[in-house]
């Protein structure tokens, strides 16, 4: 008999069993059956997760611009975003491939499982998001006693640094020194620092120009004066004409980044630093030797960081974790292995930053210690296993493989995302991706997720990377081992092929930037998947060259004297992309019509061609094709249409006829293109069919090479001159989504833009620029039927030379239209009157940044702030104001400014306003308020007043004792000025106020009596001041300066003698102030 307790037990755990497992099954068959329910939830939630990091984003660069350091949890929450925005593309891609496939096959239940089991997963990570978007602490700012007021992102100060910068510093202000080096081990922060010396020295006006140039371990001297002459505008770069206009430069810095040997800097360069006393060279080397063979005046050694610092830094780098409990102990070891190196510091430390198992950092630790390859320099040794850690902590074998591929460029190279992704298309790198908008979008995230490990660097060219040359060191070695088999023999001067042992192993070959003409037959490379001969004066290869290379998917030409291409071209069944930019000499490619498995193919300024082999137009596969600025080439009518898979297409400088035109709109892949349209005003009225470029997503049309030179930061760009009616029919597929439209000398009847794109009426522009369209009366003419979000994206909108326009917008303004402007510039625009009525300036003044006018007659006031009410602020981001010549000005603003209006206002010049009676009046109104709250202009820095002749004063008390943050004032050629302070009842002038400012000019005020006419003897307390330039102020009797005012100001500027003998009558409180100038 069953003991009923037992009984019950068993039919409850049997029950509990059952409950279980059910519930199981329910939630893993919901994930098939409602995968795509889940998808959207998830899509919904991390759109808004998105706009969120993108708002963030925003605060990020608002605050470094503001000089703060962000917190360690906004950098850690940005960086766990992007790594949730990899997953859900993953999931989407996944998601995508659902829906297409089972358009034609039977539902697969597996894909429909791992979409909703990851959307859901996901989803609970996208919430956890969203619920640490609250941060304790965004940001701080930089305490100026440890950065030295510092705005280079990657300088951190410390004990070390901070007395190499100085010494270095010093040596820059020795009359007697010309010549000064920096040396170092390698990543120890001589670059960084010379940058910040750089940085200092033209901040500081010490050098009127200072020029950047990487020299590196093989220098190229016809490159490093191109780089000197790009940088002086130059167009010709001889040492001769270098010379000549490096002494018309009275104060010039040169800083040479990386000098291995002696540089003729004289006699091949043409830096005459010996003979023109204001050229100063600072260089960086690893050794100190080199600073000797180059006969340095003086000598900096950077040293390694102490202990402490380097544990500060690697606190910086690492984030909290490194202080928690269980990790600070091993975590300070960690710090010690890195050996004081800020580069090895700080990779290790963002390689360890999300680990939070103690477990992990001992592993790291014992990874540290293990010795280096023997053969690795004694310089390098340190930073060998740092560097080696952090690339073995890379997550995804993406990442691993994109990093290993940086180090194929030469040394010191800017390395393109583009060229990057041309590359691994080619190999088919990123099988998972279809498109080449996917595989750029993807390659994009990768180098970003690589810059935040600090294994690559920011370029100073848009689009670009750099690896510090031990990174690349590194990253060489960890290539030439296990299975990656790269060989890299980049940049070191190579004349013929390279000797190797294992060549037949190889998988990648870069000998790029050589001056190789020497190439063996047949060279057994069974194996090789990428080959880089770019950047080398080859003239020929053996025909036979390819024949052993049957598994290559990328080959590079590019820059090479070749003038024809082998006939072993042929035997390449998997090239994937083939790039012959710049071949000048290239005439004959028909080979290429061959390689039917390509899909990129660049023939960017291949000059010698004249036409493209017919079976180039059957290549099914081609996705890329470039032929940019090739001017001999004839592309015949009836061929690109049959590129049906083409997603990009590029024809700068290619002229793009009509026919042509309407052919490239019939590929209905096309994502990006590039068109010169230079006969654009001749074209037809022919209407482009309604469903071309309907996943276009990049493009640039234009019709004038100059207006081209002009880079743009969007992704949709209109340039065209002379612009007619047909300009509605073949430019409406791009006028309907286009971010940027720059119009000149426009030839059609519209007195507005709306005829041009009537739909939407431009909704996605961003930044528009209009010259010399004669007709235009405003730029949008409201109806009824006006969509509400006219404009509604524009944030740049610039309007020169129109002669008939009278205002912006004419009748009621769109519920959403110009609410985004941030810029508003009119230049010559004689016929407007009120350039902000009040419901413009209600719409605009929200995030209006900068207002720039010129030439235009404008109102008798500017800002109108009647009837506004007190509790909205107005421009509260505006931080530039320029006004010049408008003749109908008479005052800045009237009416109450509501408190908190302007405060971001930084930068305020007005110059050739003939009628303009007074800029800062405080008035009171009939209830005594105050018309210009308390701290209006609390953050202006910069003061210009020129040709104003009825202006009598600038300020009064009141406004001048507010300007706490006044660096810069100059008053020039404004005849009626008789004070800068004028007298004010009730309120006397701060012997404290202006205590920021730097710089003082005066130019012909001849009725200047007075600084401050409350009382003219007044002395002011100045502990900035840094120069004085006066001239043609003979009525001024006194300056406001007191001796203690002088410890930055070394001279008075003057250019007459006139000036000199009143400076030399004026009175002074302290008479010894006088003897603390040094007249110029």
């Amino acid at each position: 008999m069953v003991n009923p307790c037992l009984s019950n037990f068993c039919g409850g755990l049997e029950s509990a069993i059952v409950k279980y497992f059910w519930k199981k099954l329910k939630t893993h068959t919901s994930y098939f059956i409602y995968y795509k329910k889940k998808f959207e939830k998830f899509k919904q939630q991390f759109d808004h997760l998105k706009a969120i990091r993108d708002g963030t984003q925003q605060k990020v660069e608002a605050a470094k611009r503001n000089n703060e350091v962000i917190s360690d949890e906004v950098n850690l929450w940005l960086n766990d975003v992007l790594e949730l925005e990899e997953k859900f593309n993953n999931i989407e891609n996944n998601f995508n491939r659902i829906v297409r496939d089972e358009k034609c096959c039977i539902p697969n239940l597996a894909p429909r499982y791992k979409v909703g089991r990851d959307a859901t997963k996901k989803k609970a990570e996208a919430s956890e998001l969203l619920d640490r978007k609250n941060f304790q602490v965004f940001s701080h700012t930089i305490d100026p006693s440890n950065l030295g007021h510092s705005s280079n992102k990657d300088f951190v100060s410390f004990g070390a640094t901070n007395e190499a910068m100085q010494k270095v510093i010093d040596a820059l202000n020795d009359d007697k020194v010309n010549l000064i080096g920096i040396y170092g081990m390698g990543g120890v922060g001589k670059t960084t620092l010379m940058e910040e010396v750089g940085r200092k020295m033209k901040e500081a006006e010490i050098f009127h120009v200072v020029i950047d140039v990487v020299v590196s371990h093989n220098p190229n001297i016809a490159q490093i004066r191109r780089d000197i002459a790009d940088q002086l505008g130059m167009r010709e770069s001889s040492n001769k004409m270098l010379t000549t206009r490096l002494k018309q430069e009275k104060k010039v810095l040169i800083m040479l980044d990386d000098v291995w040997a002696r540089l003729e800097l004289v006699k091949e360069v043409g830096i005459p630093y010996r003979e023109h006393k204001g050229c100063k060279v600072m260089l960086t080397s690893r050794k100190a030797e080199t600073c000797n063979v180059m006969e340095a005046d003086v000598s900096v050694e950077v040293a390694n960081l102490s202990e402490e610092d380097s544990w500060q830094l690697f606190r910086m780098r690492a984030g909290q974790v490194a202080e928690s409990d269980g990790i600070e102990l091993v975590a300070r070891k960690v710090a010690r292995e890195c050996c004081g190196l800020p580069l090895a510091i700080a990779v290790v430390g963002r390689a360890l930053r999300s680990y939070k198992d103690a477990s992990a950092w001992e592993d790291a630790l014992s990874q540290l210690k293990q010795s280096v390859p023997l053969h690795m320099e004694e310089l390098e040794e340190k930073l060998f296993k740092p560097l080696e850690l952090s690339y073995q902590n890379l997550k995804t074998a993406e990442l691993k493989q994109l990093f290993l591929y940086c180090c194929l460029f030469r040394e010191d190279y800017d390395i393109s995302e583009d060229e990057v992704t041309q590359y691994v298309v080619g190999e088919n790198l990123l099988s998972n991706l279809s498109t080449l908008e996917d595989v750029r979008g993807r390659v994009h995230f990768l180098l970003q997720k690589l810059k935040l490990s600090c294994l690559v660097l920011d370029s100073k060219k848009d689009g670009c990377v750099k690896l510090h040359d031990v990174v690349r060191d590194v990253a060489i070695y960890i290539g030439s081992k296990d299975n990656n088999h790269f060989l890299v023999k980049a940049g070191l001067g190579l004349r013929g092929w390279p000797e190797c042992k294992n060549l037949a192993d190889c998988k990648r070959i870069s000998l790029s930037n050589n001056l190789l003409q020497k190439f063996p037959e047949k060279p057994n490379c069974s194996k090789l998947i990428l080959l880089l001969l770019n950047m080398n004066p080859i003239t020929s290869v053996p025909d036979n060259f390819f024949e052993n290379m049957a598994t290559l998917n990328v080959l590079d030409f590019s820059n090479t004297d070749i003038t024809s291409l082998p006939s072993s071209l042929t035997c390449l069944k998997c090239l994937g992309t083939l790039r012959l930019d710049r071949c000048k000499w290239l005439i004959d490619i028909n080979v290429v019509g061959e390689l039917k498995t390509l899909i990129i193919l660049t023939l960017q300024e291949c000059r010698g061609i004249s036409a493209l082999p017919e079976s180039l137009y059957c290549l099914v596969k081609l996705k890329l094709l470039d032929l940019s600025n090739c001017t001999m080439l004839q592309i015949p009518r009836n061929s690109i249409h049959k590129l049906t898979q083409l997603e990009e297409l590029y024809l700068r400088g290619y002229n793009v006829t009509e026919a042509l035109l309407v052919e490239v709109a019939s590929l209905k892949s096309l994502v990006r293109v590039e068109l010169y349209v230079k006969y654009a005003k001749d074209f037809s009225e022919q209407i482009i069919p309604a469903d071309s470029y309907q996943v276009l997503h990049h493009f640039i049309i234009y019709n004038e090479s100059d207006r081209f030179s002009l880079a743009s930061k969007y992704q949709r760009n209109i340039f065209i001159k002379q612009a007619n009616q047909s300009m509605i029919s073949w430019g409406k597929p791009f006028l309907r989504i286009a971010e940027e439209l720059r119009l000149d000398s426009c030839q059609w009847n519209f007195t507005d833009l709306i005829p041009l794109e009537n739909l939407s009426c431009f909704a996605t522009l961003k930044s528009l620029l209009i010259v010399n369209c004669r007709q235009i009366q405003c730029l949008l003419r409201s109806t009824d039927d006006t969509p509400s979000n006219a404009f509604g994206e524009l944030m740049k909108l610039t309007l020169l030379d129109m002669e008939k326009l009278e205002q912006v917008c004419h009748g009621q303004l769109p519920a959403h239209s110009l609410g985004k402007l941030r810029t508003l510039e009119l230049r010559r625009c004689r016929n407007i009157i009120d350039i902000l009525p009040q419901d413009l300036l209600v719409r605009v003044h929200q995030n209006l940044v900068e207002l720039l006018l010129e030439g235009c007659p404008g109102p008798h006031v500017l800002l109108n702030f009647e009837g506004l009410g007190h509790d909205s602020v107005i421009f509260p981001k505006l931080q530039m104001i320029r006004l010049s010549q408008m003749s109908n000005l008479i005052s800045f603003c009237n009416g109450v400014v509501p408190p908190g209006s302007l405060h971001n206002l930084t930068t305020f010049e007005v110059v050739n306003c003939k009628k303009l009676l007074n800029l800062f009046s405080q008035t009171l109104d009939a209830t005594r308020s105050r018309l210009l709250p308390s701290e209006t202009f609390k953050k202006l820095k910069q003061l210009q007043i020129m040709g104003c002749p009825c202006l009598k004063h600038v300020f009064l008390p009141s406004i001048a004792n507010e300007l706490h943050s006044l660096e810069r004032l100059e008053i020039n050629n404004n005849g009626s000025i008789e004070t800068i302070i004028a007298d004010e009842d009730g309120c006397d002038l701060k012997k404290g106020a202006f205590p920021m400012l730097k710089k003082v000019v005066f130019i012909k005020l001849p009725r200047l009596r007075y600084f401050f006419e409350g009382e003219p003897t007044k002395i002011l307390d100045w502990p900035s001041l840094e120069y004085i330039h006066v001239v043609e102020c003979w009525n001024l009797a006194r300056l406001p300066i007191e001796r203690g005012s002088l410890q930055k100001q070394e001279n008075v500027h003057f250019v007459r003698l006139d000036d000199v003998n009143w400076f030399k009558t004026l009175k002074w409180e302290d008479h010894t102030t006088k003897s603390r100038f040094d007249i110029m």
